[in-house]
Protein backbone atom coordinates (compact mmCIF):
# COMPACT_ATOMS: atom_id res chain seq x y z
CA UNK A 1 0.00 0.00 0.00
CA UNK A 2 3.12 2.32 0.72
CA UNK A 3 3.59 2.18 -2.79
CA UNK A 4 0.51 3.14 -3.80
CA UNK A 5 0.65 6.13 -1.50
CA UNK A 6 3.85 6.94 -3.01
CA UNK A 7 2.88 6.40 -6.43
CA UNK A 8 -0.37 9.52 -5.94
CA UNK A 9 1.81 11.74 -4.06
CA UNK A 10 4.45 11.23 -6.76
CA UNK A 11 1.44 12.32 -9.46
CA UNK A 12 0.15 15.43 -7.19
CA UNK A 13 4.06 16.70 -6.58
CA UNK A 14 4.69 16.26 -10.39
CA UNK A 15 1.40 18.23 -11.38
CA UNK A 16 2.04 20.77 -8.78
CA UNK A 17 5.37 21.62 -10.28
CA UNK A 18 4.48 21.32 -14.28
CA UNK A 19 1.91 24.12 -13.31
CA UNK A 20 4.24 26.41 -11.36
CA UNK A 21 6.82 25.76 -13.84
CA UNK A 22 4.41 26.46 -16.69
CA UNK A 23 3.01 30.09 -15.05
CA UNK A 24 6.42 31.26 -14.61
CA UNK A 25 6.98 30.40 -18.35
CA UNK A 26 3.85 32.07 -19.59
CA UNK A 27 4.69 34.95 -17.47
CA UNK A 28 8.50 35.02 -18.64
CA UNK A 29 7.47 34.84 -22.27
CA UNK A 30 4.93 38.01 -21.18
CA UNK A 31 7.73 39.90 -20.32
CA UNK A 32 9.96 39.02 -23.23
CA UNK A 33 6.93 40.17 -25.39
CA UNK A 34 7.15 43.85 -23.70
CA UNK A 35 10.82 43.88 -24.47
CA UNK A 36 10.39 42.81 -28.26
CA UNK A 37 8.19 45.33 -28.70
CA UNK A 38 10.41 47.79 -27.25
CA UNK A 39 13.02 46.40 -29.37
CA UNK A 40 10.73 46.93 -32.35
CA UNK A 41 9.89 50.68 -31.34
CA UNK A 42 13.27 51.23 -31.05
CA UNK A 43 14.43 49.68 -34.59
CA UNK A 44 11.67 51.02 -36.41
CA UNK A 45 11.52 54.96 -37.06
CA UNK A 46 8.74 56.65 -38.68
CA UNK A 47 8.03 59.14 -40.79
CA UNK A 48 5.67 63.02 -40.42
CA UNK A 49 5.19 65.29 -43.30
CA UNK A 50 4.16 68.01 -41.45
CA UNK A 51 2.70 71.10 -43.21
CA UNK A 52 2.63 75.16 -42.05
CA UNK A 53 0.21 77.84 -43.43
CA UNK A 54 2.65 80.78 -41.53
CA UNK A 55 5.39 81.22 -39.54
CA UNK A 56 3.74 80.96 -36.64
CA UNK A 57 1.17 78.42 -35.03
CA UNK A 58 1.30 74.97 -35.08
CA UNK A 59 1.42 72.46 -38.28
CA UNK A 60 -0.90 69.17 -38.82
CA UNK A 61 1.19 66.17 -39.34
CA UNK A 62 0.45 63.31 -41.58
CA UNK A 63 2.62 59.86 -40.73
CA UNK A 64 3.76 58.40 -43.50
CA UNK A 65 3.30 54.23 -43.30
CA UNK A 66 5.71 51.79 -44.68
CA UNK A 67 2.82 50.86 -47.16
CA UNK A 68 3.08 54.55 -48.54
CA UNK A 69 0.15 55.65 -47.15
CA UNK A 70 -0.44 58.24 -44.63
CA UNK A 71 -2.55 58.93 -41.30
CA UNK A 72 -3.37 62.05 -39.81
CA UNK A 73 -2.20 62.22 -36.34
CA UNK A 74 -2.14 64.53 -33.47
CA UNK A 75 0.72 62.80 -31.65
CA UNK A 76 3.44 65.20 -32.59
CA UNK A 77 2.96 68.87 -33.12
CA UNK A 78 5.54 71.34 -34.39
CA UNK A 79 5.90 75.20 -34.22
CA UNK A 80 8.05 77.80 -35.45
CA UNK A 81 8.16 81.69 -34.52
CA UNK A 82 10.46 84.37 -35.67
CA UNK A 83 11.70 85.73 -32.68
CA UNK A 84 13.05 89.06 -33.49
CA UNK A 85 14.22 89.93 -36.99
CA UNK A 86 16.89 93.03 -38.61
CA UNK A 87 18.33 93.99 -42.14
CA UNK A 88 21.47 93.99 -43.11
CA UNK A 89 23.51 96.22 -45.60
CA UNK A 90 19.81 98.43 -45.81
CA UNK A 91 19.51 100.29 -48.60
CA UNK A 92 21.71 98.32 -50.78
CA UNK A 93 21.04 95.82 -53.90
CA UNK A 94 22.54 92.76 -52.02
CA UNK A 95 21.02 93.79 -48.37
CA UNK A 96 19.72 90.33 -46.33
CA UNK A 97 17.40 89.49 -44.13
CA UNK A 98 18.70 88.11 -40.41
CA UNK A 99 16.67 86.05 -38.15
CA UNK A 100 15.66 84.40 -34.99
CA UNK A 101 13.76 81.14 -36.00
CA UNK A 102 12.59 79.76 -32.48
CA UNK A 103 11.36 75.78 -33.24
CA UNK A 104 9.27 73.88 -30.51
CA UNK A 105 8.64 70.15 -31.13
CA UNK A 106 5.70 69.09 -28.12
CA UNK A 107 5.49 65.12 -27.99
CA UNK A 108 1.61 64.24 -27.34
CA UNK A 109 1.84 60.71 -27.33
CA UNK A 110 2.25 57.85 -24.78
CA UNK A 111 5.95 56.96 -25.92
CA UNK A 112 9.07 59.14 -25.30
CA UNK A 113 10.35 60.63 -28.85
CA UNK A 114 13.86 58.96 -29.82
CA UNK A 115 16.77 58.93 -32.50
CA UNK A 116 14.56 62.16 -33.58
CA UNK A 117 15.46 64.82 -36.47
CA UNK A 118 13.67 67.26 -38.43
CA UNK A 119 14.01 68.13 -42.49
CA UNK A 120 12.82 71.51 -43.20
CA UNK A 121 12.02 72.73 -47.13
CA UNK A 122 13.09 76.39 -47.24
CA UNK A 123 12.29 78.62 -49.81
CA UNK A 124 15.54 79.89 -50.70
CA UNK A 125 18.58 78.63 -52.19
CA UNK A 126 21.00 81.19 -50.43
CA UNK A 127 21.11 80.79 -46.85
CA UNK A 128 23.76 81.46 -44.30
CA UNK A 129 23.30 79.47 -41.04
CA UNK A 130 24.50 82.20 -38.04
CA UNK A 131 24.48 79.82 -35.11
CA UNK A 132 22.32 77.14 -33.38
CA UNK A 133 21.58 75.65 -30.39
CA UNK A 134 20.17 72.70 -28.69
CA UNK A 135 21.11 70.40 -31.84
CA UNK A 136 22.96 70.31 -35.16
CA UNK A 137 21.85 72.67 -38.27
CA UNK A 138 22.99 71.59 -41.66
CA UNK A 139 21.73 73.39 -44.89
CA UNK A 140 21.59 71.04 -48.01
CA UNK A 141 21.44 74.03 -50.69
CA UNK A 142 21.23 71.72 -53.83
CA UNK A 143 17.82 70.36 -52.15
CA UNK A 144 16.86 73.48 -50.23
CA UNK A 145 16.62 71.58 -47.29
CA UNK A 146 17.98 72.26 -43.20
CA UNK A 147 18.44 69.13 -41.49
CA UNK A 148 18.50 69.59 -37.57
CA UNK A 149 19.83 66.98 -35.21
CA UNK A 150 19.29 67.40 -31.89
CA UNK A 151 22.34 67.57 -29.28
CA UNK A 152 21.97 65.49 -26.17
CA UNK A 153 20.23 67.81 -24.37
CA UNK A 154 16.85 67.25 -26.11
CA UNK A 155 17.93 63.98 -27.63
CA UNK A 156 15.22 62.06 -26.05
CA UNK A 157 11.46 64.24 -25.97
CA UNK A 158 9.24 62.32 -23.10
CA UNK A 159 5.82 61.91 -23.18
CA UNK A 160 3.80 65.04 -22.61
CA UNK A 161 7.01 67.17 -23.33
CA UNK A 162 8.04 69.52 -25.61
CA UNK A 163 11.80 70.59 -27.05
CA UNK A 164 13.02 73.65 -28.24
CA UNK A 165 15.35 74.68 -30.46
CA UNK A 166 16.11 77.15 -32.84
CA UNK A 167 19.22 79.28 -35.40
CA UNK A 168 20.05 82.57 -36.54
CA UNK A 169 19.99 82.33 -40.45
CA UNK A 170 20.65 85.22 -42.98
CA UNK A 171 18.45 84.86 -46.30
CA UNK A 172 17.40 87.13 -48.77
CA UNK A 173 14.06 87.58 -47.12
CA UNK A 174 12.47 86.38 -44.49
CA UNK A 175 11.22 82.91 -44.15
CA UNK A 176 8.48 80.73 -43.83
CA UNK A 177 8.61 76.95 -43.14
CA UNK A 178 5.77 75.55 -44.46
CA UNK A 179 6.89 71.80 -45.01
CA UNK A 180 8.71 70.01 -42.55
CA UNK A 181 9.31 66.10 -42.09
CA UNK A 182 10.11 64.57 -38.75
CA UNK A 183 11.47 61.14 -38.29
CA UNK A 184 12.34 59.31 -34.89
CA UNK A 185 11.32 55.96 -33.11
CA UNK A 186 9.22 55.37 -30.36
CA UNK A 187 10.11 54.58 -27.28
CA UNK A 188 8.19 52.89 -23.93
CA UNK A 189 9.85 52.18 -20.94
CA UNK A 190 9.02 48.58 -19.35
CA UNK A 191 7.07 50.21 -16.59
CA UNK A 192 5.46 52.17 -18.49
CA UNK A 193 3.41 49.20 -19.90
CA UNK A 194 0.31 48.31 -17.95
CA UNK A 195 0.60 44.42 -18.80
CA UNK A 196 3.72 45.09 -16.79
CA UNK A 197 2.47 45.47 -13.85
CA UNK A 198 -0.03 43.00 -14.46
CA UNK A 199 2.63 40.77 -14.86
CA UNK A 200 4.34 41.71 -11.92
CA UNK A 201 1.55 41.48 -9.92
CA UNK A 202 0.88 37.71 -11.10
CA UNK A 203 4.41 37.03 -10.24
CA UNK A 204 4.49 38.15 -6.53
CA UNK A 205 1.23 35.92 -6.59
CA UNK A 206 3.15 33.02 -8.44
CA UNK A 207 5.89 33.76 -6.12
CA UNK A 208 3.72 33.51 -3.26
CA UNK A 209 1.94 30.46 -4.67
CA UNK A 210 5.34 28.76 -4.71
CA UNK A 211 6.39 29.52 -0.71
CA UNK A 212 2.99 28.07 0.06
CA UNK A 213 3.36 25.11 -1.93
CA UNK A 214 6.55 24.15 -0.52
CA UNK A 215 5.06 24.70 2.81
CA UNK A 216 2.06 22.70 2.00
CA UNK A 217 4.53 19.52 0.79
CA UNK A 218 6.96 20.22 4.05
CA UNK A 219 3.91 19.83 6.24
CA UNK A 220 2.10 16.79 3.72
CA UNK A 221 5.49 15.08 3.92
CA UNK A 222 5.73 15.81 7.81
CA UNK A 223 2.11 14.87 7.94
CA UNK A 224 2.67 11.41 5.91
CA UNK A 225 5.84 10.45 7.60
CA UNK A 226 3.98 10.90 11.34
CA UNK A 227 0.99 8.73 9.68
CA UNK A 228 3.44 6.02 8.43
CA UNK A 229 5.06 5.63 12.02
CA UNK A 230 1.96 5.63 13.82
CA UNK A 231 0.51 3.21 11.29
CA UNK A 232 4.02 0.99 11.47
CA UNK A 233 3.09 1.35 15.44
CA UNK A 234 -0.47 0.13 15.09
CA UNK A 235 0.30 -2.39 12.74
CA UNK A 236 2.92 -3.90 15.00
CA UNK A 237 1.04 -3.85 18.20
CA UNK A 238 -1.43 -5.54 16.86
CA UNK A 239 0.45 -8.36 15.30
CA UNK A 240 2.07 -8.33 18.31
CA UNK A 241 -1.44 -8.62 20.17
CA UNK A 242 -2.93 -11.51 17.15
CA UNK A 243 0.56 -13.39 17.55
CA UNK A 244 -0.10 -14.00 21.39
CA UNK A 245 -3.98 -14.29 20.61
CA UNK A 246 -2.43 -17.23 17.67
CA UNK A 247 -0.41 -18.99 20.27
CA UNK A 248 -3.03 -20.13 22.69
CA UNK A 249 -3.82 -22.70 19.71
CA UNK A 250 -0.72 -24.12 18.51
CA UNK A 251 -2.60 -25.33 15.53
CA UNK A 252 -3.74 -21.70 14.40
CA UNK A 253 -0.10 -19.83 14.11
CA UNK A 254 -0.58 -17.09 12.39
CA UNK A 255 -3.91 -17.24 11.19
CA UNK A 256 -5.06 -13.80 12.46
CA UNK A 257 -1.74 -12.35 10.19
CA UNK A 258 -3.23 -14.69 7.41
CA UNK A 259 -6.89 -13.31 7.81
CA UNK A 260 -5.94 -10.18 7.73
CA UNK A 261 -4.51 -10.54 4.64
CA UNK A 262 -7.18 -12.24 2.79
CA UNK A 263 -9.70 -9.76 4.36
CA UNK A 264 -7.45 -6.48 2.36
CA UNK A 265 -7.44 -8.31 -0.66
CA UNK A 266 -10.76 -8.96 -0.77
CA UNK A 267 -11.48 -5.22 0.39
CA UNK A 268 -9.42 -3.91 -2.91
CA UNK A 269 -11.99 -6.46 -5.18
CA UNK A 270 -14.61 -4.65 -3.73
CA UNK A 271 -13.10 -1.30 -4.59
CA UNK A 272 -12.17 0.23 -0.86
CA UNK A 273 -10.17 2.92 -0.57
CA UNK A 274 -6.88 2.81 0.67
CA UNK A 275 -7.48 3.93 4.08
CA UNK A 276 -10.24 1.21 4.17
CA UNK A 277 -8.28 -1.30 2.83
CA UNK A 278 -5.83 -0.88 5.41
CA UNK A 279 -7.87 -0.52 8.30
CA UNK A 280 -9.95 -4.00 7.40
CA UNK A 281 -6.04 -5.45 7.66
CA UNK A 282 -6.40 -4.56 11.29
CA UNK A 283 -9.68 -5.70 11.92
CA UNK A 284 -8.42 -8.90 10.46
CA UNK A 285 -5.91 -9.15 12.69
CA UNK A 286 -8.40 -8.69 15.82
CA UNK A 287 -11.26 -10.45 15.05
CA UNK A 288 -10.11 -13.56 17.11
CA UNK A 289 -8.79 -11.40 20.61
CA UNK A 290 -11.78 -12.63 22.51
CA UNK A 291 -9.86 -15.82 22.20
CA UNK A 292 -8.08 -14.95 24.90
CA UNK A 293 -10.68 -15.85 27.31
CA UNK A 294 -11.10 -19.17 26.16
CA UNK A 295 -9.62 -21.99 28.20
CA UNK A 296 -6.65 -23.52 26.35
CA UNK A 297 -8.04 -27.16 26.68
CA UNK A 298 -11.23 -25.87 24.31
CA UNK A 299 -9.08 -24.33 22.41
CA UNK A 300 -6.83 -27.34 21.27
CA UNK A 301 -9.39 -30.29 22.44
CA UNK A 302 -8.65 -32.78 19.23
CA UNK A 303 -12.16 -34.40 19.58
CA UNK A 304 -15.57 -33.07 19.17
CA UNK A 305 -16.82 -30.61 21.74
CA UNK A 306 -19.50 -30.72 23.85
CA UNK A 307 -22.26 -28.73 23.90
CA UNK A 308 -21.30 -26.60 26.96
CA UNK A 309 -17.64 -26.53 25.45
CA UNK A 310 -19.07 -25.32 21.71
CA UNK A 311 -21.36 -22.41 23.97
CA UNK A 312 -17.46 -20.98 25.49
CA UNK A 313 -15.88 -21.38 21.76
CA UNK A 314 -19.32 -19.29 20.73
CA UNK A 315 -18.51 -16.75 23.05
CA UNK A 316 -14.87 -15.73 21.70
CA UNK A 317 -16.99 -13.18 19.77
CA UNK A 318 -18.76 -11.40 22.82
CA UNK A 319 -15.47 -11.58 24.50
CA UNK A 320 -13.83 -9.97 21.31
CA UNK A 321 -16.65 -7.09 21.20
CA UNK A 322 -16.60 -6.02 24.88
CA UNK A 323 -12.85 -6.04 24.14
CA UNK A 324 -12.61 -3.93 21.77
CA UNK A 325 -15.85 -1.70 22.86
CA UNK A 326 -13.83 1.18 23.36
CA UNK A 327 -11.88 0.80 20.49
CA UNK A 328 -13.09 3.60 18.20
CA UNK A 329 -9.79 4.60 17.03
CA UNK A 330 -10.59 2.21 13.66
CA UNK A 331 -14.18 2.01 12.13
CA UNK A 332 -15.91 -1.42 12.30
CA UNK A 333 -12.97 -3.13 14.12
CA UNK A 334 -15.73 -4.22 16.94
CA UNK A 335 -17.97 -5.31 14.44
CA UNK A 336 -15.37 -7.31 13.48
CA UNK A 337 -14.59 -9.27 16.12
CA UNK A 338 -18.70 -9.81 17.00
CA UNK A 339 -20.08 -10.66 13.87
CA UNK A 340 -17.19 -12.43 11.88
CA UNK A 341 -19.42 -15.79 12.78
CA UNK A 342 -22.90 -14.54 11.84
CA UNK A 343 -24.04 -16.45 8.67
CA UNK A 344 -25.80 -14.80 5.31
CA UNK A 345 -28.80 -17.15 5.81
CA UNK A 346 -29.50 -15.84 9.58
CA UNK A 347 -28.42 -19.31 10.94
CA UNK A 348 -25.17 -17.98 12.47
CA UNK A 349 -23.66 -16.65 16.05
CA UNK A 350 -23.88 -14.94 18.27
CA UNK A 351 -27.06 -12.40 16.97
CA UNK A 352 -28.20 -14.46 13.93
CA UNK A 353 -27.95 -11.48 11.65
CA UNK A 354 -28.69 -12.02 7.78
CA UNK A 355 -27.54 -10.60 4.66
CA UNK A 356 -26.32 -7.06 4.74
CA UNK A 357 -27.49 -6.43 7.58
CA UNK A 358 -24.37 -8.47 9.02
CA UNK A 359 -21.75 -5.07 8.86
CA UNK A 360 -19.70 -5.10 5.52
CA UNK A 361 -16.31 -5.79 7.53
CA UNK A 362 -18.14 -8.85 9.04
CA UNK A 363 -18.69 -10.38 6.10
CA UNK A 364 -14.97 -10.23 4.54
CA UNK A 365 -14.00 -11.50 7.86
CA UNK A 366 -16.17 -14.37 7.69
CA UNK A 367 -15.03 -15.20 4.33
CA UNK A 368 -11.31 -14.72 4.88
CA UNK A 369 -11.79 -16.52 8.35
CA UNK A 370 -13.34 -19.53 6.85
CA UNK A 371 -10.79 -19.55 3.73
CA UNK A 372 -7.99 -19.72 6.17
CA UNK A 373 -9.55 -22.53 8.26
CA UNK A 374 -10.25 -24.64 5.03
CA UNK A 375 -6.46 -24.11 4.38
CA UNK A 376 -4.96 -24.89 7.69
CA UNK A 377 -4.84 -27.81 9.63
CA UNK A 378 -6.58 -27.80 12.59
CA UNK A 379 -6.31 -30.38 15.73
CA UNK A 380 -9.55 -32.17 14.43
CA UNK A 381 -8.29 -32.57 10.61
CA UNK A 382 -5.72 -31.82 8.01
CA UNK A 383 -6.16 -28.98 5.61
CA UNK A 384 -8.43 -29.09 2.66
CA UNK A 385 -7.41 -28.89 -0.82
CA UNK A 386 -7.63 -26.02 -3.33
CA UNK A 387 -10.53 -27.73 -5.26
CA UNK A 388 -12.45 -28.65 -2.08
CA UNK A 389 -12.13 -25.22 -0.66
CA UNK A 390 -13.51 -23.38 -3.89
CA UNK A 391 -16.12 -26.09 -4.21
CA UNK A 392 -17.43 -24.88 -0.19
CA UNK A 393 -17.20 -21.70 -0.89
CA UNK A 394 -19.15 -22.11 -3.79
CA UNK A 395 -22.05 -24.26 -2.27
CA UNK A 396 -22.15 -22.13 0.62
CA UNK A 397 -22.75 -19.08 -1.58
CA UNK A 398 -25.98 -17.22 -0.19
CA UNK A 399 -25.78 -19.49 2.91
CA UNK A 400 -22.78 -19.27 5.15
CA UNK A 401 -21.43 -16.58 3.24
CA UNK A 402 -21.91 -13.04 1.23
CA UNK A 403 -22.41 -14.83 -2.70
CA UNK A 404 -20.32 -11.95 -3.77
CA UNK A 405 -17.71 -11.88 -1.96
CA UNK A 406 -17.29 -15.64 -2.13
CA UNK A 407 -17.30 -15.47 -5.92
CA UNK A 408 -14.31 -12.49 -5.13
CA UNK A 409 -12.81 -15.04 -3.34
CA UNK A 410 -13.47 -17.96 -5.67
CA UNK A 411 -12.06 -15.68 -8.79
CA UNK A 412 -8.89 -14.83 -6.85
CA UNK A 413 -7.47 -18.24 -6.12
CA UNK A 414 -8.37 -19.81 -9.46
CA UNK A 415 -6.44 -16.74 -10.85
CA UNK A 416 -3.36 -17.17 -8.83
CA UNK A 417 -4.06 -14.10 -6.93
CA UNK A 418 -4.61 -16.24 -3.35
CA UNK A 419 -2.16 -19.66 -3.48
CA UNK A 420 -3.60 -22.68 -2.25
CA UNK A 421 -2.13 -25.66 -3.03
CA UNK A 422 -4.25 -28.36 -4.93
CA UNK A 423 -3.44 -31.79 -2.44
CA UNK A 424 -4.46 -33.58 0.56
Amino acid sequence: MSKKRSYFASADDSRGTIILVLSIIMLLLGLIGIKVKINHDLSTPFSYHMHFESTEGMASSEEGNTDGSVSVRDDYTYAVNISKHWLNDPGVPLQTNGAQYDNVITNNSDYDLVKWSVVIEVPEKNITIDSSWNGEWVYDKKNSTITVTPDERIATIRSGEKADFGAVMISKELMNFTDVNLTGCRYKPMRAFPLFWLIMILIVAWATSVIAYILYRIREENHRKNSERLNNVISQTMTTFANFIDTKDRYTKGHSARVSYYSQKIAEKLGMSEDEVRDIGYIGLMHDCGKLAIPGTILNKPGTLTEEEFDIMRSHTTNGGSILSEFSAIEGIKDGALYHHERYDGKGYMEGLSGEDIPLVARIIGVADALDAMNSDRCYRNHLSRDVIIAELENNKGTQFDPKIAQITIDMIQNGEIFIENGD
